[in-house]
Parts: structure tokens; sequence; C-alpha cells
């Protein structure tokens, strides 16, 4: 099979392949506490900024990319300490330093990186990250089961991820809890393109490494394997479960070899399909990419004939 004949051939996958349904709630029905199992979702993280128009232009259509993947993804956005961003979070900082360690190229907004894959800059570089997506699908043959816990009071979000069985025990690895906002607000005295708020946003994390010290970023470490988040910003939110390297072990490890080894996410947001959302414009630049790739082909067999005649 040719090239072109492959990239059409994904096209057409992105476009047919049946969605899983998602681990999501909506806030109606969120009853304060909920216990799932999983752990193949596939981690997708962005790196994007609250100035960068074509980062505010599509951040409403990954919205809607990511709750029609269901549980298949688990996406989340970085966005800079850079003085200009209205967020600058330091879990996000933390978080991109360690993208950094393996793609020190990272700059780009948009950028995408799929469970630790190639990097991926600017708009016209989605059908790769989908591409990406069906192959790490694809490749998935074993993963982590993680079963996760997530619960609200009246000030805190609490999570808590079951300790791993004794033969999933790897000193290299550990679990990370990152806390997610949607609709975070962007400060009305900062540079905004786009929507009066973002989504995605990373606001805090913790890391329970199998070996060594727990790290707790804007967010509260309650005991192993538990972490906690205050509620009193959050009115729509997701927690996304990592079995994943630690920062030691990715720099001695290759991209192939250190994609996450396990991913969960829960949601408790309202449905962005159901309230009438259009078409992305990702999903156009998926389909002019298939189109241009067909004319390709008609002028290659156009060529073929007159050579034949």
């Amino acid at each position: 099979m040719s090239a072109v004949h492959k990239a059409i051939l994904l096209c057409s996958l992105m476009i047919l392949l049946p969605h899983a349904h998602a681990v999501q709630i909506e806030p109606s029905q969120w009853n304060g506490s909920v216990v799932i199992e999983g752990g193949h979702s596939i981690l997708v993280e962005e790196y994007t900024a609250t100035w960068c128009s074509s980062c505010a232009e599509i951040d409403p259509d990954l919205g809607i990319v990511a709750e029609g993947h269901g549980s298949r993804i688990s996406m989340v956005s970085y966005h800079p300490d850079d003085g200009v961003d209205a967020f600058s979070p330091e879990a996000a900082k933390h978080r991109i330093e360690r993208l950094k360690i393996q793609h020190d190229s990272l700059g780009a907004t948009p950028s995408f990186i799929v469970n630790n894959g190639e990097l991926r800059e600017g708009v016209p570089s989605w059908p790769d990250v989908q591409a990406d997506i069906l192959k790490s699908e694809s490749n998935q043959r074993q993963y982590t089961k993680l079963i996760v816990t997530a619960e609200t009071n009246e000030t805190h979000l609490m999570v808590t991820a079951m300790p791993p069985h004794p033969s999933e025990v790897d000193n290299q690895t550990q679990y990370t809890i990152l806390f997610v906002q949607h609709k975070k607000v962007v400060g009305k005295a900062f540079e905004n393109p786009g929507e009066a708020h973002r989504d995605r946003v990373l606001v805090g994390l913790a890391e329970f490494p199998m070996q060594g010290q727990q790290i707790a970023i804007d967010s509260n470490i309650e005991a192993p394997f538990v972490a906690s988040y205050p509620t009193h910003e959050l009115s729509e939110w997701s927690v996304i479960v990592i079995h994943e390297y630690t920062e030691e072990a990715l720099g001695n490890l290759s991209i192939t070899d250190s994609q996450p080894l396990g991913v969960v996410e829960i949601s408790l947001r309202s449905s962005v399909i159901e309230n009438g959302a259009e078409l992305p414009i990702i999903l156009p630049v998926m389909i002019f990419l298939a189109i241009g790739i067909l004319g390709v082909i008609s002028a290659q067999t156009k060529e073929k004939v007159r050579e034949e005649e």
C-alpha cells in the first residue's frame, strides 16, 4: 500500500471509527462520588496560551473532539508561565518541563503530543495528531488497570487511585493525578483573542513515585495515592490519573519506550455536543487533506494513462 493510500485510509478511519462512551458526568447528575476502572485511554497533551489566536480559535473545537472520542482519549492543556498568559499555573510549568526532557524544541502554540510521542506543531498538524492517536490505540497491547475514586464535599475534590498490585510496581514509574479545570475565565486585563474562558486547563497535580518523594503542586496530598484540590473555583472539572515513567527515567528512555502505562479520566462537565455545537474547524482540515491527496492520485492516474497510450 502506497503512502498516499495509507493517508486516505487514516482520514477515513478518523471520520468513521465508532466512538466509545465517555466517562463524563453531567453536573446535574453528580451525586458527590464516583468510582471507575480504566487505563486504556490515550493521553493528548496540548501546549497552548490564552494570547494565542489560533489556540483560542480551536479551543471550543477541541472540546467537541475530546468528547466525541469518548474514553478513547484524555486531553489536557498546559499554559506557559511567560508573564503574558492569563493563567500561568505552576502545575503546567512542571508538566512542560517534563515534556522538554524528550521534546526540547517545544515552544510553538498550539503544539500537541500524543502518549509522549512525536511533537506536532500548529493547527495544520492535526491530521498527524489523529494519526498518532490511532497508532497509539493499535499498538496498545496491555495497560495498567487503574481504579480511581473522585468525590466532593463543600470545600474539596478528593481523588484516590488504588495502589498498584505488587506485580505492577516498577521503581522507575509513578502515579500522577492531574486536576483540570473547564470554563476557566480569562481575566479582562489579559490579551484574549477568543472566548471568555478556556477548557481543559491544568491547575494542579500530585505525583506518587513508586520510590522517592511525593510532590504536590497547587493541590494537597492527603495520603499515599490520595490528593485533593479546592473546589471554590471549580464549576466543571476533570481528573486524569496516569501511570507513567518518572522524570529521571525519561532521560534514559526513547520516545517509543516512554509512553504512559495507563491513563483514566473522570470528567464532570456539561456536554458540548448536545448544546448544538457546530462542525469543528479541524475536521474540515482533515477532509481538505483527503481531498488534496485524492487530487494527487487523480493526477498520477491520468499521467499513467497518457504514458500507456
